[in-house]
């Protein structure tokens, strides 16, 4: 069968959307945290938006930092169900943990300054604070790979078919069989 309505049905009839499982709840948060990885390194996602820009950078950093934390525990949320060997479902769970608790100590990471002549606020990073805790959120976003890889939930362990193999079977099925 084909597709209905957008959803792919298997030939038994049940409704299968692993496929767009995995490229909405797990790839798209994938790319997001390198987005958000480069917008709380940088303060933007790329160059360009980097020259024309006027926004404060470590607000722009903070927000980057708290949406890859953010990015990285929905993606933990999203798989965890599905991570098949049990010291990596451990690891992950401690991933999550350590974010939650970097998700709240982000405020901490830098302080608002208030220009009372001009009436605006500033957000300044406390770069010493803010590196360490970037430093385990991007160690984190690396690692992650591992566990959510080894479930197959990002490349899948198959043989690549070969046609003449299966060809040779089929024939050597047929002359053994009678």
């Amino acid at each position: 069968m084909g597709k209905e309505e957008g959803y792919n049905i298997s030939d038994t009839g049940n409704w299968n959307v692993a496929s767009d499982y995995s490229r909405l709840k797990i790839m798209k948060n994938l790319y997001l945290a390198d987005e958000y990885a480069n917008i709380a390194i940088f303060g933007y996602s790329d160059f360009l938006s980097e020259l024309n820009n006027p926004y404060d950078i470590d607000t722009l950093k903070i927000k980057g930092l708290q949406r890859l934390i953010n990015c990285l525990i929905l993606l933990i949320d999203n798989t965890i169900f599905a991570i098949k060997i049990s010291n990596d479902k451990t690891q992950i769970e401690e991933f999550r943990k350590d974010l939650s608790l970097a998700l709240k100590l982000s405020p901490t990471l830098g302080k608002q300054i208030k220009n009372q002549v001009k009436r605006i606020e500033t957000f300044k990073l406390d770069n010493e604070k803010y590196n360490r805790v970037l430093n385990v959120v991007l160690k984190i976003k690396s690692e992650i790979n591992y566990p959510l890889n080894r479930s197959h939930l990002i490349f899948t362990d198959k043989e690549e078919f070969d046609p003449k193999k299966y060809k040779d079977n089929i024939k050597e099925g047929a002359t053994t069989r009678g």
